[in-house]
């Protein structure tokens, strides 16, 4: 287990207007912010359809698994919840890892790690809140072959 302790600096509520793309929009929020150690505590709302990625095996990757090609909901969707990280990244620039959980109109459920693409419907309300005292990075395992948390104590 990696550990490192820290305290929350301060919290942003967010509103994301319709067809924004919540990812690049959050990532260029926090990078016009200078927030680059964080947390996304809550996000709800709705978007006009949504792609996501969830593991896979691949037996020929270190690790045997890795995330699968995107998987896309052509459909309005319900954004039941979506939470993660935010880091910095060694070149400076705001790295987002987040997952999220949907919901079509008949109620089925979807969840996944989230990515670019996935645009506003009629909202999404977002509260995230800045770290002090860690450094929120992550970097390739080699034993997995993929991107990892690795919080390192300030």
């Amino acid at each position: 287990m990696k550990h490192a302790s820290g305290t929350i600096k301060k919290i942003h509520a967010i509103r994301f207007e319709p067809g924004e793309d919540v990812m690049l929009t959050l990532q260029k929020f926090c990078q016009d912010n200078g927030i680059g150690n964080g947390v996304v505590i809550s996000g709800v709302g709705s978007l006009q359809g949504c792609t996501y990625l969830d593991p896979v095996e691949l037996p020929d990757k270190p690790g045997l698994y890795g995330y699968s090609d995107p998987i896309e909901l052509p459909c309005p969707i319900e954004l039941i919840s979506v939470s993660g990280i935010i880091c910095t990244e060694s070149d400076g620039k705001v790295s987002l890892h987040l997952h999220a959980g949907f919901a079509d109109e008949k109620g089925n459920q979807y969840g996944g790690h989230f990515k670019e693409g996935n645009r506003v419907l009629t909202t999404v309300e977002m509260v995230i809140g800045e770290i002090e005292g860690v450094a929120m990075t992550r970097g390739i395992d080699p034993e997995r072959g993929v991107p990892v948390f690795a919080p390192i104590q300030l």
